[in-house]
């Protein structure tokens, strides 16, 4: 997504192989840290008050299917939008994500780097992994974000304002999470 109105990177030094890295990533479990799912469940707070049989049926399906690995979450909102093993995988998902529900709406990945409609928003999110000169592998974490109009741009900025914090640590605990699983399997 070369156009955005947000982004944030982080990034983190692993004592891995990229392919180790990699392998980690595919196999971490997202929302397993207590801190994400104790953000997570803040985050749904919202929606429980506004819908809430959709939410706990979610929310239900997620449990049921065994964690929060990107291979779930490919299958339940996110769509693959490109993937080159061991060095990267971008994720994508559209919605109007400032809502209490999130507004999400399927994903083509054929038109996700178009602008979106007006009222929607678009975020990429990647891992990248690169080997550096010390024997170690550098993995990184981008979300950028698109939206489909300045109406929803400010509606979203202000959201971001909110939640970018917690999304922010987030990102951290997942770096954390792949790290020691791979620095595990390196061993």
């Amino acid at each position: 997504m070369p156009e955005f109105d947000v982004a944030a990177t982080y990034a983190t030094t692993i004592k891995a192989t990229p392919a180790q890295v990699y392998a980690a990533i595919l196999e971490t479990d997202f929302g397993s840290h207590p801190i994400v799912a104790l953000l997570m469940g803040i985050r749904s707070i919202p929606a429980f008050l506004t819908s809430p049989r959709a939410t706990w049926r979610r929310l239900q399906l997620a449990k049921a299917s065994g964690g929060r690995q990107l291979k779930t979450m490919l299958s339940d909102d996110f769509v693959l939008l490109e993937e080159a093993p061991p060095s990267e995988m971008v994720l994508g998902l559209t919605g109007r994500f400032w809502t209490p529900s999130g507004g999400l709406v399927r994903s083509d990945p054929a038109t996700f780097r178009g602008v979106p409609p007006a009222g929607l928003a678009r975020a990429a999110w990647n891992f990248h992994v690169a080997a550096t000169d010390d024997g170690r592998t550098r993995l990184s974490t981008e979300t950028r974000v698109r939206c489909g109009d300045a109406a929803t741009a400010r509606q979203f900025k202000r959201y971001w304002q909110l939640v970018a914090p917690g999304s922010g640590l987030i990102r951290w605990v997942i770096l954390r999470e792949v790290r020691q699983r791979a620095e595990r399997q390196h061993r």
